[in-house]
């Protein structure tokens, strides 16, 4: 029963984790919006954009890191028996790093869309996010997994969305990228989870190595800089609706509060962590409409 949960927990995950390239680019819209009319067709190719060079990423990893195993890889750890897409089906085995250029060489054409049609800054953008597609795992090998992800799904795809489609430079997204590079970090924290059984007197336990103050830590800059940019009139009142996820990231870090659990238990918190990340954005995205209006 225990390791059908957390089968189940693993899936779930799988299928939000795609949430980490749709709230920024929503986000970003909703920020482009509130300064004037913008390209919805343009945002959603943007959107799918991001989603390609994700889902790339994710493919190369899982080649990288079980073709090419290393001791230090999480998913041997927590989340043994990940897989991306079809990667049982139509990219089984090491046809998996095909499916990754198929997904990167989609990203680049719509990048390419975009230069042509915006500017040569898209290009710049497009291969900084290329390049973490392409060298993520030797970058978390070396412990830079959680910087990278801040800067990627944060300012880099918030930046390069809400210049597509207002064609400027701005702080505006910047500010918003705060709450969003953070919680997206927390999730991505909670995945490194490594494990080790272990006998007490009450039976196994699963002792998690975890840090909680890194959780903590995140998502208490995450929170105040939103109150922060508020109060410097860098973001419009209204978004302060990103903070309803309060409640829900209070549940996270009461399910690792106690190193000692389940693992379902953690996989459900890092699935509540995704939460706290998708009413973020859209609590971003809506104030910025409701400012707007």
């Amino acid at each position: 029963m225990a390791s059908e949960e957390r089968t189940r927990a693993i899936r779930v995950i799988k299928v939000l984790l795609f949430s980490a390239s749709v709230i920024p680019a929503l986000t970003a819209g909703a920020a482009a919006a509130y300064v004037g009319p913008v390209d919805v067709g343009a945002l959603a190719l943007a959107t799918l954009g991001l989603l390609l060079a994700q889902a790339g990423g994710d493919y190369f990893y899982y080649y990288a890191t079980h073709f090419h195993t290393d001791a230090r890889d999480a998913h041997t750890k927590i989340f043994a028996g990940w897989r991306p897409f079809f990667a049982d089906s139509l990219f089984e085995g090491e046809r998996t790093r095909w499916a990754g250029a198929l997904c990167l060489a989609l990203a680049a054409a719509i990048g390419l869309y975009f230069v042509l049609t915006v500017g040569y800054v898209v290009a710049i953008l497009a291969l900084l996010g290329g390049a973490v597609a392409l060298f993520f795992t030797p970058l978390m090998l070396r412990g830079y997994k959680e910087p990278v992800i801040f800067v990627t799904f944060g300012p880099l795809c918030m930046v390069g969305v809400y210049y597509v489609l207002r064609q400027e430079i701005s702080l505006l997204p910047l500010w918003a990228s705060l709450p969003v590079a953070c919680f997206v970090t927390v999730v991505g924290y909670l995945k490194s989870a490594r494990y080790q059984v272990h006998e007490d007197a009450q039976g196994r336990a699963f002792v998690v190595n975890l840090d909680r103050r890194v959780i903590v830590a995140l998502l208490g800059v995450g929170y105040g800089g939103l109150a922060l940019s508020v109060a410097l009139r860098q973001l419009p009142v209204w978004t302060l609706l990103g903070g309803a996820s309060l409640p829900l990231a209070r549940t996270v870090l009461r399910a690792v509060s106690d190193n000692r659990s389940e693992i379902q238990a953690y996989l459900w918190a890092t699935v509540r962590a995704i939460g706290v990340l998708i009413v973020t954005g859209l609590g971003l995205a809506l104030g910025f409409l409701l400012a707007n209006v």
